[in-house]
C-alpha cells in the first residue's frame, strides 16, 4: 500500500479533478438557461430536447476539453495546451450528445417504470436510478472521448471506467443536493460541478493505479513533477509538446532523449549531441531501464519507475544493480565497478569463505570490502560499490578496513548514513551492523 500512494501523483489527480469542476461549472450555465422552470412531468417541446441535448453537449465538451487540456500540470495556457482542449472538445461534444440522447431514451423509460407521467410524480427511487443511471452513461463516453483525445489506446478503456465511476457519483450527488437545499437551481450547479470534479477525479484516479512506467523529477526546475510513460515512445526535452518536458533549462534540447517500450522493457535512447544523456551517473547513447535507474539531462536528474513483480520491485528498490548499457561494437567496453560477491567467486574473493568482510543486501546479494583499502559507496558508476537507489547520494559514504577493524564515514551525504539506527559521520562497524544509506539497508559480515 505504501509503494502505491507513493506511486500516485497527487497532483495529476488535483488538476484532473479541478479541471472537471470548472468544466460542469462553465457548462451549467446554458443548461440552467433552456431547463429554467421546466419539470420532469411535463410534455418536452423539440426546442427543449434539442436545447436540451446541445446544451448537454456542451458541458461534456468543457469538461472532457478542460481535462486534457491541462494534462500537463501547469495552469499556462500555451499552445500545445489550447490544441489539446480543442481536440477533446470537440470529440467529447459529439460522444456527449449521442450519450445525452441515449440517456435520455433510458431515463424517460425508468421514469415511466416507476409511474413518472405527465402531471404526475413517480417513485423517488425510480427518478435516482434513472439519473444515475443517464449520467454513468455520459460519463463513459466522456472518459473515452478523453482517451481519444490524447491518442492513447490504453486511455480509451482507462477513460471509460473512470468517466462511468465519475458519472456514478455525480448522479448520486446531483439529487443528493437537491434534496438537502430544496432548489433546483442550486442543486444543479452544485451538481454539474461535483459530476465534473468526479469525472476527472475518477479519470486521473484510473490512469494512476493502471501506470506501468513513470518518471519523477528528483533535481531541476521541476523537481516533484511526475510523468506517466504511455504509449510506444515517450519524447524528453524541452519542446512543449514533448511527453517529458523539461523546462526552464537551456542545457536539454528541444528532442533530447526518447524512451521506446518494447515487449515488456523500456529502452532509453539519446537524441543530443553536445549535452548527452547520462543513466547512473555515465553516459549512454541506448540502454535498457530497470526500476529506479538515474536518468540525468543537463541539470535535471529523474528516477524512473517500472511497475513490477513483487521480488523485483524489492529489489530495484533496494538499487543493488547496475543497468546493462546495449553498446555498439565500435564501442569501447567500460569497466565495470562494484562486482556482486557471486560474480567474483572464481577469483577467490568469494565473501563466503572467509577471504575477507562484505556487505549483504536484503535479496542476498554480497559485496567484497577489500581489507587495506578505502572502498567508497554511492550511485554513480564510478564507485567501488555501485547502489543504485534514490536516496543514495552520487558519493555517499566511504568504508576502510584495517586487519579486523572496518570503519565507514559519510561524505557529506544529503540522506545521511546510519550505523544500527544511530547517525554517523564516522564510526566502526562490527560484524552484523546495519548499514543504512538513505534508505538502503546492508548488514556487515567479517
Amino acid at each position: 500500500m505504501k509503494l502505491m500512494n507513493q506511486s500516485v501523483d497527487r497532483r495529476e489527480l488535483w488538476f484532473k479533478a479541478m479541471a472537471g469542476l470548472a468544466g460542469g461549472v462553465i457548462g451549467w450555465a446554458p443548461i440552467e438557461i433552456v431547463s429554467h422552470g421546466h419539470s420532469l412531468n411535463e410534455v418536452p417541446t423539440a426546442f427543449s430536447i434539442w436545447a436540451g441535448t446541445l446544451t448537454s453537449a456542451l458541458l461534456g465538451g468543457l469538461i472532457g476539453g478542460l481535462i486534457l487540456a491541462f494534462d500537463g500540470k501547469t495552469l499556462e495556457v500555451t499552445p500545445h495546451a489550447q490544441r489539446r482542449f480543442l481536440r477533446a472538445f470537440l470529440i467529447c461534444f459529439v460522444l456527449a450528445a449521442i450519450g445525452s440522447r441515449l440517456s435520455d431514451r433510458i431515463f424517460s423509460d425508468i421514469l415511466a417504470a416507476g409511474g413518472w407521467s405527465i402531471g404526475q410524480n413517480g417513485s423517488l427511487e425510480y427518478l435516482i436510478l434513472a439519473r444515475v443511471t443517464g449520467w454513468t452513461l455520459i460519463g463513459l463516453m466522456l472518459g473515452i472521448g478523453v482517451g481519444l483525445a490524447s491518442f492513447s489506446v490504453e486511455n480509451i478503456a482507462k477513460g471509460a471506467i473512470g468517466g462511468a465511476i465519475g458519472g456514478f457519483t455525480g448522479g448520486i450527488l446531483f439529487d443528493f443536493v437537491g434534496f438537502m437545499t430544496q432548489t433546483g437551481l442550486l442543486s444543479r450547479l452544485i451538481g454539474f460541478a461535483g459530476i465534473g470534479l468526479a469525472i476527472g477525479l475518477f479519470i486521473g484516479l484510473v490512469q494512476e493505479l493502471t501506470k506501468t512506467a513513470w518518471m519523477t523529477v528528483e533535481a531541476g526546475r521541476l523537481r516533484g513533477r511526475q510523468f506517466r510513460l504511455e504509449g510506444a515512445t515517450a519524447m524528453i526535452g524541452r519542446a512543449e509538446e514533448n511527453n517529458v518536458g523539461l523546462f526552464g533549462d537551456n542545457g536539454v534540447q528541444p528532442r533530447h532523449a526518447v524512451i521506446e517500450r518494447k515487449g515488456n522493457g523500456y529502452t532509453l535512447r539519446n537524441l543530443a549531441v553536445a549535452q548527452g544523456t547520462t543513466v547512473n551517473g555515465s553516459r549512454v547513447e541506448t540502454v535498457e531501464l530497470h526500476d529506479g535507474d538515474q536518468i540525468g539531462i543537463s541539470n535535471y536528474e529523474m528516477v524512473f519507475h517500472e511497475r513490477v513483480g513483487a521480488q523485483a520491485s524489492q529489489r530495484a528498490n533496494l538499487g543493488l544493480r547496475p543497468p546493462t548499457p546495449m553498446r555498439s561494437q565500435t564501442e569501447p567496453t567500460r569497466p565495470v565497478p562494484s562486482m556482486p560477491e557471486n560474480a567474483a567467486a572464481s577469483s577467490g574473493e568469494h565473501a563466503g569463505n572467509g577471504s575477507g568482510a562484505y556487505l549483504m543486501a536484503d535479496d542476498g546479494q554480497r559485496y567484497t570490502i577489500k581489507t587495506g583499502s578505502v572502498m567508497r559507496l554511492g550511485r554513480a558508476l564510478d564507485n567501488d560499490v555501485v547502489i543504485n537507489h534514490a536516496s543514495v547520494s552520487r558519493h555517499h559514504a566511504e568504508i576502510e578496513g584495517s586487519g579486523r577493524s572496518y570503519r565507514i564515514r559519510d561524505l557529506g551525504s544529503q540522506n545521511g548514513t546510519f550505523v544500527d539506527g544511530s547517525p554517523v559521520t564516522e564510526a566502526t562497524v562490527g560484524d552484523g551492523a546495519k548499514v543504512k544509506l538513505g534508505d538502503a539497508v546492508l548488514t556487515f559480515f567479517r
